[in-house]
């Protein structure tokens, strides 16, 4: 009976698992390469957990100042991505696995002005920055309704990037355990990988 029970409470875990959603709402965001704070001090970032993609059984909202509170940049600076980068590989594996990781986007508001000190740079770089854009949005936005992306070139003899950014995006829970079971197992391989290796190598010496 209480195998039962634990088994029956596993499936449960595992529907709820299966259908949960991490949903990212970014509200206001402004970037401005010419001002002194590039960032502006209004934005905030809205975390949900949905279950079965509609019903919030989990909310936080994170502001500047909130941000600040927790010391986020000085936690980031304090990462090693060196070691990082020896711990995963950046191999073709690796981003096989970052395209598991299935994004949508529910909606957007993006403006982007860009300039540069050359008018027909400018002009060169502001479609192919557009298209990129554009194929990323086909691909990731689900509804194109009231969606919104405005790309305009500045030519004022000046390097500039003005971007405005609304939006909310989403994301499969099953994706993310999918990918962190795929990221342990490799890094699994690798130190078994390692360990045959030294072994060999020692009994290798032990003949010479």
């Amino acid at each position: 009976m209480v195998f039962l029970f634990v088994l029956l409470a596993m499936i449960v875990i595992a529907i709820i698992l299966f259908f949960l959603r991490i949903q990212i709402q970014i509200v206001n965001l402004k970037f401005c390469s010419k001002s002194s704070r590039h960032i502006n001090q209004d934005y905030k970032i809205v975390l949900k957990l949905c279950a079965f993609g509609a019903i919030p059984i989990f909310k936080m909202c994170l502001t500047k100042e909130k941000l600040e509170k927790i010391r986020l940049k000085e936690k980031v600076q304090d990462i090693d991505f060196t070691a990082l980068e020896k711990k995963f590989s950046l191999d073709r594996s690796f981003w096989q696995i970052i395209k598991k990781l299935d994004i949508s986007i529910k909606n957007i508001n993006l403006h982007i002005d860009v300039g540069t000190q050359n008018a027909v740079l400018t002009s060169m770089i502001v479609p192919a920055i557009s298209t990129v854009i554009a194929i990323i949005l086909r691909k990731k936005v689900k509804k194109f309704e009231n969606q919104i992306f405005i790309m305009n070139p500045v030519y004022q003899n000046q390097n500039l990037v003005n971007i405005e950014f609304s939006g909310i995006f989403d994301v499969k829970m099953s994706h993310i355990i999918n990918i962190i079971y795929i990221f342990m197992k490799k890094e699994k391989k690798g130190v078994k990988k390692y360990e045959r290796t030294s072994n060999r190598g020692a009994y290798g010496y032990s003949y010479e």
